[in-house]
């Protein structure tokens, strides 16, 4: 099976509330299985080019969920004093360890409900930039609206209305477009870009979709009833699964939310 894919391009997007519009970038890949899950587990390019247009050098930055750190080292090595938040002490323990062993000083990684924490008590400077990958919710934009500088950005990557569309339950926290578009607004955001990155992956059988998937992602989807949604897809010939991820890059207002 050979692997294709489409860019649909900018598409215009109806008005927001304030007259303003938003132009959406959509990238859709389909995929043998295989393939795709080599990529699953990464970072996403769509996301990764929007630091490229960001000077990071000496800015303050607060990664929110940073896991081991791996966006985090991102903005470290393009010069920025970045601290990383979790509530997940092991993986923090990776992230120092790797931080160390590469001598990255300008990297800290320490505890925090990014949902219910003050991104004040981390630093008591306001930030120049708040980025996260795939750690996103209401509280979060709220909070980081509190947190940034005027003018200040929000980079992330979240899971997209879309992902895991098969199960009939898609992914905690997903949003669409235009609540994530709404959501930034009420808050005090422009949105400078917006982005839906598509992956659909193919197979032949089930139990290809529990080698693509991690272990307990599977055991989950067995107890709540996903499973089976999935399995009655794969019964009426629908033998794929969507990953999709949306990003965006969103500045605050200088006369944002106080």
């Amino acid at each position: 099976m050979c692997a294709s894919a489409d860019t649909d391009g900018l598409l215009w997007r109806p008005p927001l509330r304030d007259g303003a519009v938003v132009d959406v970038l959509r990238i859709t890949r389909t995929l043998p299985w295989g393939e795709a899950a080599r990529e699953s587990h990464g970072l996403r390019p769509m996301l990764l080019d929007q630091f490229r247009h960001e000077d990071f050098r000496h800015a303050r930055v607060l990664d929110i969920g940073t896991g081991d750190g791996r966006l985090a080292f991102v903005v470290a090595h393009l010069g920025a004093r970045v601290i990383g938040i979790d509530m997940d002490r092991s993986k923090l323990m990776q992230a120092r360890s790797y931080a160390g062993v590469r001598d990255l000083r300008h990297a800290e990684f320490v505890w925090g409900d990014v949902e219910k924490s003050s991104y004040h008590v981390f630093s008591p400077d306001p930030f120049d930039f708040i980025i996260s990958n795939l750690c996103m919710s209401p509280e979060i934009v709220f909070r980081s609206s509190k947190a940034l500088r005027p003018l200040g950005r929000l980079i992330f990557c979240c899971h997209h209305a879309d992902h895991w569309k098969e199960t009939k339950r898609g992914s905690r926290w997903a949003f669409s477009e235009d609540s994530m578009a709404d959501l930034l607004q009420e808050n005090g955001f422009a949105i400078e870009f917006m982005g839906v990155d598509t992956t659909v992956a193919t197979f032949d059988r089930l139990h290809e979709v529990e080698s693509y998937l991690r272990a307990e992602t599977v055991r989950r989807w067995m107890e709540d009833g996903r499973w089976e949604e999935l399995s009655d897809a794969f019964d009426r010939g629908e033998r794929t699964l969507t990953s999709a991820y949306l990003v965006v890059k969103a500045r605050r207002l200088a006369h944002g939310t106080e």
